[in-house]
């Protein structure tokens, strides 16, 4: 499919056993006395519910055929302290079992919201956001059913069903007979729907995610859409998501609707056959009239739950595939943790013969070995694709070497947990990234810092005068800073890293998207920190790098030459091609400049 949205999502795995049903059950455990409450609260209601039929029979038997009023209104008023007693009942397990669903559903939220923070970062690269966010909103609200629309109300059925069978019995042995002869057919059609409704509500919950995760792509990319005049294939590309997900929803519809059909023509089957033998009895006295009343009744009351139980089924369906989904992503390995090693306190950094592959195929990084000394400023420059990102990922442990080792203050990274490893880092990447909120929340979400301290971090990075005038620190900022130009959120960025005060601050083309005045600012205040802390120096602009201790030119996954600027040139190499190339290119602009210049110049 063009998109690349498809069923991608689905889970093929078996029915909801034992062991997933029982870790559903841990979920319910910490508000066990509500579901306890509502629990007990069952037999009340089909109590209350079966003694409407009987009532109606002693009413007939006792008052009404024979002709005797007396007592008639003692059994009406029964009659209605019946009806009355189940609205109450039902109302308060309604209560009950939707509180206690609602709660389910927070904490299996919280809970896989969490985890999912822990996950590392390369179980985001497999699974678009959107399939995520539909994991935590509507598979969880089909969870969240499973208790009260589900797992409760089947078995308030079952006890319902379970009594009617007793009192009928009880009552006329031979009637009941004649009404749950339709019983077989109904479990072997049952066993027969099971496999196609559940196949039918994992593929609904699959298609729903595809459909997410393509629609929270195409907002996030709106502006490349329109820039390209994708708006059309867009469309078509939705519609056709769409259409699978309309596709998949009405098979599920049609299996419920037949199931629901099923058992509702199977009750008029049993209905029928209660009349005709039930009828026969009558006229020959075996059986009252009130008896057979009462019967119809209770076969009404009998293939209720019946219907309920079918329509609960297709519940159920649907809660299985989602606890599939929810467990699969609670049970996927958290980061990797590290033992709490003694930090040094310095933050040289040390890589001893690094590979790294992103796919365990085709290798990023082949065998990199170089050092960051405490203090010191080292630029990596290489053609697009040679692993300069890469390797700072690999520093920040967003992914874990497949060979050699990295070392931070003299100590492993595996020996270190990720969490205290980074706050000793700051980072700022070439795509930069705001929050939705103030500017003070984004730049010290932890609020360590008063105004002036941060007043300083931003004349610092040249971006003082913009916050200013855009209304100071509390100013709000759009999601991903939208209300901002790109240049001046790489700045607030770059002021957000040196806010933290770290022991190592990696800039990965961290003023691409500055003018050359501004650049010069920024670089003048990085110059003033990077005398505080070791910096490594993502660049594709030369510019950038030239003021670096080191330089470090990568292609193809390593080292190729590496020295001061200087020395790079003297060896007239890679860097120096480069260095070269990228001259021209500023000349061949000023020129353009000048040109253009002097014909909007006036004569």
């Amino acid at each position: 499919m063009r998109n690349g949205f498809k069923e991608t999502d689905e889970i093929k795995g078996r029915h909801l056993d034992w062991r997933l049903f029982r870790r559903f059950l841990t979920l319910v455990v910490p508000y066990r006395r509500s579901a306890w409450g509502a629990l007990l609260l069952l037999p009340l209601i089909a109590a209350t519910k079966l003694v409407q039929p009987y009532l109606l029979k002693v009413a007939i038997d006792e008052h009404i055929v024979p002709g005797r009023l007396e007592g008639l209104s003692g059994v009406a008023l029964l009659f209605f302290l019946a009806l009355g007693a189940e609205s109450l009942l039902i109302f308060s397990q309604g209560y009950l079992v939707q509180a206690v669903g609602q709660r389910i559903m927070a904490a299996l939220r919280r809970r896989g919201f969490r985890h999912m923070l822990r996950l590392p970062v390369a179980f985001f690269d497999r699974h678009p956001s959107g399939r995520l966010v539909t994991r935590l909103t509507s598979d969880v609200e089909n969870i969240g059913e499973l208790f009260g629309a589900g797992v409760v109300a089947a078995l308030g059925d079952i006890v319902t069903l379970v009594l009617i069978v007793a009192v009928m019995l009880w009552m006329n042995p031979r009637l009941s007979l004649v009404a749950f002869a339709v019983l077989p057919f109904l479990i072997v059609l049952l066993l027969l729907f099971r496999r196609s409704m559940r196949g039918a509500m994992r593929q609904v919950r699959a298609r729903l995610a595809g459909l997410n995760a393509f629609v929270a792509e195409r907002i996030a990319g709106v502006t490349e859409v329109r820039i390209f005049g994708q708006q059309q294939r867009t469309l078509d590309e939705f519609d056709e998501l769409q259409q699978l997900y309309k596709q998949s929803t009405l098979r599920t519809i049609n299996w419920d609707a037949a199931l629901y059909a099923v058992v509702e023509a199977l009750g008029a089957v049993a209905m029928a056959a209660i009349l005709w033998r039930g009828g026969g009895e009558v006229i020959a006295g075996v059986a009252t009239f009130g008896t057979l009343v009462a019967f119809i009744e209770y076969v009404q009351k009998f293939f209720a739950p019946l219907r309920d139980l079918s329509a609960k089924y297709s519940v159920i369906q649907a809660s299985n595939a989602s606890l599939e989904r929810i467990f699969e992503l609670l049970d996927e390995d958290p980061e990797p943790g590290g033992a709490s090693a003694r930090w040094r306190g310095d933050a040289s950094v040390s890589f001893e013969k690094v590979s790294f592959s992103y796919d365990g195929q085709t290798e990023v990084l082949r065998e990199v070995s170089l050092n960051i000394a405490a203090g010191e400023t080292l630029a990596l420059v290489g053609d697009t694709g040679s692993g300069k990102t890469t390797l700072a990922r690999l520093l920040m442990r967003f992914y874990d070497p497949v060979g050699g080792r990295i070392l931070f203050g003299g100590v492993e990274l595996a020996d270190l947990d990720p969490a205290e490893l980074r706050k000793r880092i700051g980072w700022v990447s070439q795509e930069p990234f705001l929050f939705a909120g103030s500017i003070r929340e984004n730049l010290d979400p932890e609020g360590r810092l008063d105004d002036g301290m941060l007043a300083a971090v931003l004349e610092r990075t040249g971006v003082w005068a913009t916050v200013e005038g855009l209304g100071g620190l509390d100013v709000r900022l759009y999601e991903r800073g939208r209300n901002l130009s790109a240049g001046e959120r790489q700045l607030l960025c770059l002021a957000r890293a040196l806010a933290s005060e770290p022991q190592l601050l990696i800039l990965d083309e961290a003023t691409s998207r500055l003018d050359a005045a501004t650049e010069e600012v920024v670089n003048r205040g990085l110059a003033a920190a990077g005398r505080e802390r070791s910096v490594l120096l993502i660049a594709h602009r030369l510019r950038s790098a030239q003021r670096a201790a080191r330089i470090l030119v990568m292609r193809k996954g390593r080292i190729c030459e590496q020295g001061s600027h200087d020395e790079l040139l003297a060896v007239n190499g890679i860097y120096a091609r480069l260095w070269q190339l990228q001259n021209l290119e500023l000349n061949v602009d000023r020129a353009v400049v000048d040109v253009s210049g002097q014909a909007q110049s006036p004569v």
